[in-house]
């Protein structure tokens, strides 16, 4: 990993204004992400999660601070609905993105159709988002976000629609991809096992307004398993014991 991390965040706040009153959604916030990390953020809800992966978006500006990201490319963000076009095929759907962008060109429409044969969906590729399942839409969803080469990817409770079983499922694929494709990824979820299975640093937030409260670096007996098989590590439990009544005496 690089000394010079991809992601800086250096003492970011954001207020929000409205006519009556200023609330403050995040407090002096700094961390930094390695480029090929995987980086799970868990906090209590409302606490300013999704406003982070905002910020990092350049969806919107931190009030004070400041966020750097070294890299040329827009982050990639996925989001908990797949936002497929029903009227669109699956190819379509994928190419979609990169016509948006304005960057259809002859070898990144190749690239999306390599990611869709490399990742077991070639044979849907004239399919339509209602013919598939939703793990398989959440696969498409990624593709379709991978097929523009971001090298930040940024991941909103991507999971958190599916079923329990689907769930564990995909969250395996996805991060077999991320992990083959080589990218960096930061990812909001409430599941603190999702996140220490997915993760090498979880990090944790307080109420909001936000601050970081801990971080944990997450080494494990099997790290370089895949996710399903990392919940079995013995570490694991002691890792879910920690963040958990971290987060719980947030809440009490």
């Amino acid at each position: 990993m690089e000394k010079i991390p991809l992601v800086t965040v250096e003492g970011v706040c954001l207020t929000y204004h409205e006519p009556t009153a200023e609330t403050k959604a995040i407090d002096h916030l700094s961390f930094h992400i390695g480029r090929g990390e995987f980086v799970s953020i868990v906090g209590p809800s409302g606490c300013g999660k999704t406003s982070i992966l905002s910020m990092l978006a350049g969806l919107m500006a931190p009030s004070e601070g400041s966020i750097r990201i070294r890299s040329t490319k827009r982050p990639g963000y996925m989001l908990q609905h797949d936002h497929l076009l029903d009227w669109r095929t699956i190819e379509g759907n994928i190419m979609l993105a990169l016509e948006v962008k304005h960057i259809a060109t002859e070898e990144n429409c190749a690239y999306a159709l390599r990611l869709l044969d490399t990742y077991g969906l070639s044979e849907f590729r004239y399919h339509y988002p209602r013919q598939l399942s939703g793990g398989m839409r959440q696969k498409v969803a990624l593709i379709r976000t991978l097929a523009a080469s971001p090298e930040l990817l940024l991941l909103d409770e991507p999971f958190s629609a599916l079923d329990y079983q689907t769930r564990l499922r995909i969250a395996d694929e996805i991060h077999t991809i991320l992990r083959a494709e080589g990218k960096t990824a930061v990812l909001v979820t409430h599941d603190i096992a999702e996140a220490i299975s997915m993760s090498d640093r979880v990090l944790v937030f307080s109420n909001r307004p936000a601050t970081l409260k801990t971080e944990h670096r997450i080494l494990l007996s099997c790290n370089d398993a895949t996710p399903l098989e990392r919940r079995n590590s013995p570490e694991f439990k002691d890792y879910f014991d920690m963040i958990w009544k971290e987060l719980d005496s947030y809440e009490t």
